[in-house]
């Protein structure tokens, strides 16, 4: 390429090509630039006042949304199909909307504190040291870049959320819903509703002709499409983690001896016993005076106005009153430790710590491993991180991925051909590709023999490389000519019960039989709840949830068929009566309707003050930067 182009730049022909190309650019680039300053939103693709969202944060919202469907999906999504069903313009909306919400937050003043913040942190377990319980820093930047997100990153993503629950919370603080209101709410709820049934056996329904062979022969032809196998690739995986050098270190007896004493008392012990002594007292004065005599020193036999001491012994979790587990074994808590004067049952106590008896210490024999797994693993850890620069380069130089595992010291992994969801052509789902991730991804968007981008997983980083290509292609008539055949006769045998079951019901509807004579002739029984159904207890009575909403928004005597869990079993239901709740019912109701007419309240006042929101800030979008990107992740697929 680069010759071709210093060939024309030595021709004066080529030379005007090149200027024709320069100012083209450049008026493209002009004209690109005047339309984000006259829209107002620069590099976004929405904005709401100081607020706004750009391409990247949203294709990181797409990639989060998406991790976390396929994490439990028999067939994960991939971004070109998230396209094209609409959850990308979905997670834009959702977007649109939270921006507008910041955007009027911003526009009133309402900003969280840092202090806000981090006590938010603080009760996220993930971020705590396993010890102590807090908030751990070096926790929270390893769990950060687990998670690719930058400390900036996250903490405004905290911020944000607290900024929105306060708009949440302040709208609807002091809802209270009117009494004429909760009574209507009552009666909605109260209602009850008395149905019966039966279960039909619909695979007794008359058996349809069986697809011909030029019946089968036409569906084919008809739905090549849907037939035809998707692009397939052979994916060779490099996984690399800390147990890929747990081997190349080495712990000794000395090491394990040295972190053993150090750390035995805390960590290889049963739990130390502590015996302390509670007092109690009449009135407060009392309390505080004995409370003073035993910092001085004074033997608790020897107080004046102890109406019942007692004197106890165990374990810290032995003790049910966090106050006083706190201050018999709080950290750095010594024998004469005191817990202040305080009101119990009545009573004024106060609580003194006797003695501290350590608990029983583990031989080193039955931790040794412990401790060994523990130190080779950090050292691996180490190792881990030093190879991913050698990783990082090997990458730069464009090697292929035998010889990056060959120099890292790492195996590769071949699979079989899998489609993009990681399937092979038998329907075997390859769960080691697909925790690639963006790497597996990646590989059906590179030549064979190419590399694919470093995906860092919580435990691992991956790289994959396609070392074969299956392209799309239809099997042959015969070999699916009997699959077709058993699609189509369950197609047939599904509309032949469901034909059957229709005219059962509609022999109902009609009069022309009774719901037991029904069921006599499918030789079944007619069944009903133990008590009429209402809408809260509606749930409870095993019919399928669409019968249920047929019945509470039904008449009498209507006639339902729904299929059961039960293969080709139908449950044929009649509504046989409507009964409004009585005057008793509806005061035992009253707290309930309340309850539920206030949540139903809150969540229309929420879409108000959210309308309300929509019209105090206007929101600006770029249309076709949501298209451009759009086409970023059709082309990058």
């Amino acid at each position: 390429m680069l010759a071709v182009m210093k060939s024309l730049m030595n021709s004066i022909f080529g030379k005007i090509v090149v200027m024709i190309i320069c100012a083209g650019m450049a008026l493209w680039g002009a004209d690109q630039a005047w339309t984000a300053v006259n829209s107002g939103l620069g590099g976004n693709l929405a904005g709401a006042g100081t607020r706004g969202i750009d391409a990247t944060s949203l294709d990181r919202r797409v990639e989060t949304l998406l991790r976390n469907i396929n994490t439990n999906s028999d067939k994960p999504i991939t971004k070109s199909e998230a396209v094209e069903q609409g959850i990308v313009d979905q997670v834009f909306e959702l977007e649109k909307s939270r921006i507008v919400s910041l955007g009027y937050a911003n526009a009133i003043g309402i900003k969280p504190s840092t202090q806000a913040v981090v006590e938010q942190l603080k009760t996220v377990d993930a971020f705590k040291n396993p010890l102590t319980g807090e908030l751990d820093l070096n926790t929270y930047r390893e769990v950060l870049y687990q998670n690719r997100l930058t400390k900036e990153e996250y903490e405004q993503q905290v911020s944000d959320d607290l900024i929105l629950k306060t708009l949440s919370e302040g709208a609807t603080a002091a809802l209270f819903p009117p009494q004429v209101l909760a009574g209507i709410q009552a009666l909605y709820i109260g209602e009850t509703r008395d149905v019966a049934w039966f279960i039909l056996d619909a695979s007794k329904a008359p058996t349809p002709d069986a697809p011909t062979d030029e019946e089968i022969r036409a569906y084919y032809d008809a739905n090549l499409a849907a037939l035809e196998h998707p692009e397939r690739r052979a994916i060779d995986l490099l996984q690399m983690s800390a147990d890929d050098f747990l081997s190349q270190v080495t712990v000794t007896e000395q090491e394990i001896a040295t972190i053993y004493e150090a750390t035995k008392s805390e960590r290889f012990s049963e739990p130390e016993q502590r015996t302390y002594i509670e007092l109690y007292f009449a009135d407060r004065d009392t309390a505080r005076a004995a409370f003073g005599l035993l910092a001085g020193g004074a033997d608790p036999a020897t107080l004046p106005g102890v109406l019942s001491s007692q004197t106890k012994t165990g374990d810290k979790d032995s003790i049910t009153d966090a106050a006083l587990r706190d201050a018999m074994f709080g950290p750095g808590k010594q024998s004469g430790a005191l817990l202040d004067p305080r009101e119990v049952d009545g009573r004024w106590q106060v609580a003194r710590l006797v003695s501290v008896q350590p608990g029983a210490v583990y031989p080193i024999e039955t931790v040794s491993d412990v401790i060994r797994g523990e130190l080779a693993r950090e050292r691996a850890q180490v190792l881990f991180y030093e190879k991913l620069d050698e990783l990082d380069r090997a990458i730069g130089a464009g090697y292929p991925l035998s010889q990056i595992a060959s120099e890292l010291g790492v195996p590769v992994i071949s699979f079989e051909p899998v489609d993009a969801n990681g399937m092979t052509e038998d329907g075997t789902m390859m769960n080691g590709l697909i925790a690639a991730q963006d790497a597996f991804n990646d590989a059906f968007k590179i030549n064979a023999g190419d590399v694919s981008i470093r995906f860092d997983g919580n435990d691992a980083v991956y790289l994959t490389s396609p070392s074969t290509v299956v392209a799309p292609s239809t099997p042959d008539f015969e070999k699916v000519k009997e699959d077709i055949r058993q699609t189509l006769v369950g197609q047939r045998a599904a509309t032949a019960m469901k034909t059957f079951t229709d005219d059962i019901v509609a022999s109902i509807k009609s009069g022309e039989t009774t719901l037991a004579a029904a069921a006599a002739a499918a030789d079944s029984a007619v069944d009903s709840p133990t008590m009429p159904l209402t809408r809260v207890t509606a749930e409870q009575s095993g019919l399928p949830t669409p019968a249920i909403t047929a019945i509470f928004s039904g008449a009498e005597g209507d006639v339902y068929a729904y299929p059961s869990r039960a293969g080709d079993k139908y449950m044929v239901v009649r509504l046989d009566k409507i009964t409004p709740p009585s005057d008793e019912a509806l005061e035992v109701l009253g707290t309930r309707a309340t309850s539920s007419l206030n949540q139903a309240l809150n969540e229309d006042l929420q879409v108000a003050l959210q309308a309300e929101i929509e019209r105090a800030i206007k929101l600006k979008t770029n249309p076709g930067a949501l298209e451009a990107y759009k086409r970023t992740i059709a082309s990058d697929q």
